[in-house]
């Protein structure tokens, strides 16, 4: 049932604009090449009607919209009349298949394809050729079967032409975001790599402290009754190492908090987040308003957040079209991110902001992630009382 249901439409659907838009084509065409062959007197108005329909579910129903091309081919063939007008509307359903990402429906839009060329040579041979051919046959067979083979070959070409650009495309997105994947993991280990180093720092300053604080104790209440000055001498010098071994312990924890230190290794500046995804072929609109916050709690979500919605986008995304992101700064951090949502992947978009929006929810904030029209919009709100 799944291949049958595959084959029968888009399992994730074409945008809406777009069936609208062929919708609207279809039921022009048949009303306007129809009518005119009506006009005309010709019998040739089915077909028309019947290529409009094809038109009109050429993305939502490809297996539909073979199945009705094919009907119009036998309404002309059976007639006895080609509606050469109407023969036009073939060129956008086999760019369709030859476009689709079904890669049975791509074969059986070019095995489509080859048959219409064997059909349509025999056909004209049939009217110009019959039972006794000549050169001048020949000829004629081939300048009616030549156009109909550029136009359905060609138009599949076209479309398959069009898919592998799109593959490449998805390619590339593809090897920068597990360029991005790398450099996170990397920096994940870098930053583990840190913490351990500090650990045992941490772990050989306070063994090496306390280790004098002990002996240093030890000699003070020794002779704390013969000798009160060596005492004295003990206890200043545990003091002094406490003090010291607090002030070694605080730098130790600067490391820890300090910008671009170990929390912050795997995100980005925005500036230089917002150049990486210009380099990997992403057209990114970027407006901003009021001050970027520079540390805190607050600018670390915000760039948490920006980080996930251009890799959702980079991932997901049409990246044929811009991407427009919205900033504003002046009451804590509004984020609005909005990409063209493509059409070979309308599923899986957003699955690594479900985390961030449960983040943003700690911190007091709001975040939701969603399909609007053709668009993917991610839109985030951090209170200004994050700090």
């Amino acid at each position: 049932m799944t291949v049958v249901a595959d084959l029968w439409g888009d399992a994730h659907g074409p945008g809406r604009r777009a069936v609208l838009a062929d919708v609207a084509a279809g039921a022009a065409f048949a009303v306007v090449v129809g009518l005119v062959q009506l006009l005309l007197l010709s019998w040739t108005w089915p077909a028309a009607v019947l290529l409009g329909v094809a038109l009109a579910v050429r993305r939502v129903a490809p297996l539909v919209m073979v199945a009705v091309a094919v009907l119009a081919s036998l309404a002309q063939l059976v007639s006895g009349h080609i509606a050469f007008v109407a023969c036009l509307a073939y060129a956008p359903l086999f760019a369709t298949l030859g476009g689709h990402r079904d890669p049975r429906l791509r074969r059986l839009g070019l095995v489509c394809a080859v048959v219409a060329v064997m059909v349509a040579g025999t056909w004209a041979w049939s009217q110009v050729g019959g039972d006794q051919p000549t050169d001048g046959h020949l000829t004629s067979t081939l300048a009616l079967a030549a156009p109909t083979a550029v136009l359905v070959l060609g138009s599949w070409a076209v479309g398959y032409l069009r898919w592998q650009r799109r593959q490449a495309v998805q390619a590339r997105a593809d090897a920068t975001v597990q360029s991005v994947e790398r450099r996170r993991l990397s920096d994940l280990y870098e930053q583990e790599q840190e913490r351990a180093r500090i650990a045992a720092d941490m772990h050989d300053l306070v063994a090496h402290s306390w280790a004098v604080v002990a002996a240093q104790a030890d000699g003070a209440r020794y002779v704390a009754g013969t000798d009160p000055g060596r005492a004295q001498e003990a206890l200043a010098v545990i003091g002094d190492t406490a003090r010291s071994a607090m002030d070694d312990v605080r730098v130790l924890l600067a490391r820890l908090r300090e910008p671009g230190g170990a929390d912050e290794l795997a995100f980005e500046k925005p500036d230089a987040l917002v150049a990486r995804m210009h380099a990997s072929g992403m057209d990114l609109r970027v407006e901003r308003h009021g001050d970027p916050v520079a540390e805190g709690l607050l600018a670390m979500t915000a760039r948490r957040v920006l980080t996930e919605s251009l890799t959702n986008a980079l991932k997901h995304g049409d990246l044929t079209r811009p991407v427009e992101v919205a900033e504003d700064w002046r009451d804590g951090y509004r984020l609005r991110v909005a990409n063209a949502v493509a059409t070979e992947d309308l599923q899986g978009q957003g699955h690594g902001l479900l985390g961030m929006a449960e983040r943003v929810a700690v911190v007091g904030g709001t975040l939701t992630a969603e399909r609007r029209g053709d668009q993917w919009v991610v839109e985030a709100h951090v209170p200004a009382g994050t700090r």
